[in-house]
């Protein structure tokens, strides 16, 4: 599914795949040469998660064996893509050169696009559990429970920033539209 930029949904490529091997593409990048993961997924708190928290991977781990999971990649529009690898490559090489301070500034710069890579993607998450995706759960609209992982490159096929969105499809709740302050509950009055 390819989404074009608007203030209701943003650039970028989202991509619906099936976890067949127990997590092991994410876990195995996992606080090693990416960061952890985010909990992100509306339905988080319901289950004791807390939204914005690093993951824990044994919890995730646990949840994953109740059932089904999917992986909803967001993968990063071409411009952002070029603009985050220009500033990674220039943040090194001025790290490299001893030139700590200019580098520094780089970094901050990245870590800006970034910002909106990951704005972008949680705007996908947002729209995706709103819509409902029948796979998941007969109701509509949706919350899940999701566990988002940042890559900024990938040798596991994607060469753009993306992120791992995994869903545990036996934790899909149906969204209260009485929920205060959800899109549901304003779109209402």
């Amino acid at each position: 599914m390819t989404m074009t930029g608007s203030p209701a949904v943003p650039d970028g490529v989202l991509w619906l795949t099936w976890v067949r091997d127990r997590l092991a593409h994410v876990l195995e990048h996992c606080n090693t040469d990416e960061p952890s993961g985010t909990w992100t997924g509306l339905a988080c708190a319901d289950h004791g998660l807390a939204l914005g928290a690093d993951v824990d991977t044994a919890a995730m781990r646990q949840l994953s064996a109740r059932g089904q999971l999917a992986d909803l990649i967001w993968e990063a529009p071409a411009d952002l893509t070029a603009e985050h690898g220009q500033l990674f490559r220039a943040a090194i090489q001025a790290y490299h050169a001893g030139q700590a301070e200019a580098a520094g500034q780089l970094w901050d710069k990245a870590r800006a696009v970034w910002s909106r890579a990951w704005a972008a993607n949680l705007a996908a998450l947002e729209l995706m559990q709103d819509a409902g995706l029948t796979r998941f759960s007969p109701v509509k609209p949706q919350r899940w429970v999701v566990a988002s992982f940042e890559h900024h490159c990938g040798p596991h096929g994607l060469l753009s920033p993306h992120v791992h969105n995994i869903v545990f499809l036996n934790l899909t709740d149906q969204a209260s539209a009485a929920r205060p302050g959800s899109r549901s509950s304003r779109r209402m009055r």
